[in-house]
Parts: C-alpha cells; sequence; structure tokens
C-alpha cells in the first residue's frame, strides 16, 4: 500500500491527502491514509486544533507571528520530543503496513521520519506533498525526502530557493479530489448571462459574514447559495441575518460533493484556503476571496495574482460589484476569468501523481 501521513491544521493537508488516497483507488492501488498526532493523543490534537482555528480566525496577526517564527526558528524541530507518542504512532504505522511508498501532505511527519532506525527508513521512498502556493514555508524543506509534488513552476522555484535540488521537485500539481478530472457535464462553464449562480462559503473568522450572504441574497436574478459547513452556530447567524430573504437562497451544510457543486457554479465566493483556491482552480470556477490569513494563506492569494484572477471582496457591495463588472458587457470580463483559470487548472494532478507513486510501489 501507499501510506499518506495528513493533519488536521489547515484544509489543504487533508485536501491533499483525500484526493491522492482517492486517485490511487481509482488506479486500482490501496492507499491508507493517517493522522498520526489526531491518533496518538486525540483530546491533545483535538485543543491544539480547536487552537489553531481560533488563532486564524480571531487574532490573524496573533498566528501570523507563530508561523514567521517557525519559518525563521528551528522552533517545531526543537520541540519534536514533546509529542513522542505521534512518532511511536507514526513507526507502528510503517511496521506495520511495511509501504513501499509513504507520501505526507504535513512537513512535520519527514522530521519524526528522519528520527526513524535506517534500517526501516531503507524499506520505502518519501514522498512530501507541499500544500504551500509560491511562498514555501521552510519546514517543507528541513528534513530529507526522495521526492517534493509542488502545485506549480512558481513554487517549485520558491522551494528551491530553501535548498532542495531541482531535480527532486516536480510541479504535478495539487492532487484535488479525482472527480475534478470526469469528464462530466459542467454547467458553471455555460455563460450566466445575468442570472449567475453564486456560491458563498462563510468562514467563521469573517465577522460581516452573514451581512455579506444578505447583501448577495438581496440580488435580483441571482441563484445564491450559501455554505455554513459544520457549525451550527454560524447556519443560525445567517437564518437570523437573511430573515425574509432566507427563502430566496440554498442553504448548504457540511458536504462530501464539492466536485459537482463547484462545476456548477458561475462565481464563488470564500476564504483563501489552501483547498478551495486549488480547488475553484481545478473547476475553473471564479472565485473571490473574502479573506486571507497572513502568512499560509498569502500563497495562495499570490498564486490567484499570478494567474492574473485575483479579487478581494471581503464584503457583499465590494462582491456585488465585482460580479456585476464580470457580467458586464456580455459577459467579457466572466469569459476573461474562465479562460485564464482553463490555462491553469490541473484537475488530473492527482491521478498522475497516483501512478507516480504505484510506480515507485512496484
Amino acid at each position: 500500500p501507499v501510506l499518506i501521513l495528513t493533519a488536521a491544521f489547515g484544509d489543504g493537508h487533508n485536501a491533499a491527502a483525500r484526493g491522492l488516497a482517492s486517485a490511487i483507488q481509482v488506479r486500482g492501488g490501496t492507499a491508507i491514509v493517517a493522522d498520526p498526532f489526531a491518533e496518538s493523543r486525540p483530546k491533545m490534537n483535538d485543543f491544539f486544533r480547536r487552537l489553531y482555528l481560533t488563532l486564524i480566525n480571531r487574532y490573524p496577526h496573533a498566528w501570523n507571528l507563530f508561523y514567521l517564527a517557525c519559518h525563521h526558528l528551528p522552533i517545531i524541530e526543537k520541540t519534536l520530543f514533546t509529542n513522542r507518542p505521534a512518532f511511536f504512532r507514526l513507526r507502528h504505522l510503517i511496521e506495520t503496513h511495511r509501504p513501499k511508498v509513504v507520501a505526507l501532505t504535513f512537513p512535520v511527519y519527514s522530521h519524526y521520519i528522519a528520527l526513524l532506525p535506517r534500517n526501516l527508513r531503507a524499506t520505502f521512498q518519501l514522498i512530501t506533498i507541499v500544500t504551500d502556493s509560491i511562498s514555501v514555508h521552510r519546514l517543507w524543506s528541513t528534513a530529507p525526502a526522495d521526492l517534493w509534488i509542488v502545485p506549480n513552476p512558481p513554487t517549485a522555484q520558491s522551494l528551491h530557493a530553501l535548498g532542495i535540488p531541482m531535480e527532486k521537485i516536480n510541479p504535478i500539481g495539487f492532487p484535488v479530489d479525482p472527480r475534478f478530472a470526469e469528464p462530466a457535464p459542467h454547467p458553471g462553464d455555460e455563460p450566466p448571462g445575468d442570472k449567475p449562480r453564486v456560491l458563498y462559503l462563510l468562514s467563521s473568522g469573517l465577522q460581516g459574514g452573514p451581512q455579506l450572504a444578505k447583501t448577495l441574497a438581496a440580488q435580483d436574478n441571482w441563484s445564491v447559495t450559501i455554505g455554513t459547513g459544520r457549525d451550527p452556530n454560524i447556519a443560525r447567524r445567517v437564518e437570523q441575518a437573511l430573515g425574509p430573504l432566507l427563502k430566496k437562497v440554498e442553504l448548504l451544510g457540511w458536504t462530501t460533493e464539492m466536485p459537482s457543486i463547484l462545476a456548477q457554479q458561475h462565481f464563488v465566493i470564500g476564504k483563501a484556503g489552501g483547498a478551495l483556491t486549488q480547488e475553484t482552480i481545478a473547476s475553473r470556477t471564479p472565485f473571490l476571496v473574502t479573506q486571507v490569513v497572513p502568512g499560509q494563506e498569502e500563497g495562495n492569494f499570490a498564486l490567484l495574482q499570478e494567474i492574473g484572477v485575483a479579487q478581494l471582496t471581503p464584503n457583499g457591495d465590494t462582491a456585488v460589484e465585482v460580479i456585476r463588472q464580470a457580467l458586464a458587457e456580455n459577459g467579457k470580463g466572466w469569459k476573461e476569468w474562465k479562460a485564464k483559470l482553463a490555462f491553469a487548472s490541473k484537475p488530473d494532478a492527482c491521478l498522475r501523481l497516483a501512478d507516480l507513486c504505484l510506480s515507485m510501489n512496484t
């Protein structure tokens, strides 16, 4: 099997792990997805996951200070010993499943792998799947791997600048869900006219989120879907803000059907998380960004700037104005937006990465 290691600190890590695992299964292989942090100390992991979410949503600048400190100083490397259960869990997974390929989507695991006995480390090849874009955190580069996978050539250059040889870097792309690569009908590619379908995915960190939802719902002829995720408090706040406009929108909770949902939309509005940024590119869906967490999400927005499709819309009025401008002149701006995304899109990256993993697994 291919062992894939992930962690729930940022949606990009889990999304990449799930995408690769699904692609390996599509190709007829076996993948095991594991989170040694969560599996070894579930209560402590949940505490730190909630702390992480609180920091990025409520105190993003404090989070950025920690993020930058870990980039410039070996804070994580020097504190690995504080979570020995995660190391032992990782070692147990390798000794039990005996994978010939280990792929990781969270950089800390490569530092634990470097501590394995030499004879055990020699039994598999290690692939580090970098989920950062454009700007790369130093942690991705400070422990050995046999190969690094990056989303695009600019990220390859950033990783190379941190000391990784170019011959060990492969810009295959970000492994989104393989369903993004299916040749199914893509209603979102049809010109919207003056009746766009708009999906707004709320972030708990955006204080004006419910008001933004209300502004979208008030637009005539727009088909608006509001995604509230797992948090019932967000759904309740949105319903209160919408009032009588609630009947004009569709509310969407947690879902695993993002590929088909994004394929139906003309516009998506949300936070510049790693998974959503890459999924909107894969689905060629114009993306309006409400929030950029300092540090880790700045690279995602920089990627959109690199493609030429970056739009920062922190409130409803700005979002509506950007969409109206894109729809003007028979959708001229929207068509240009779509063309740039189509050029950058790599929806089959997970399948090509799966083929690579399976070829190394023989």
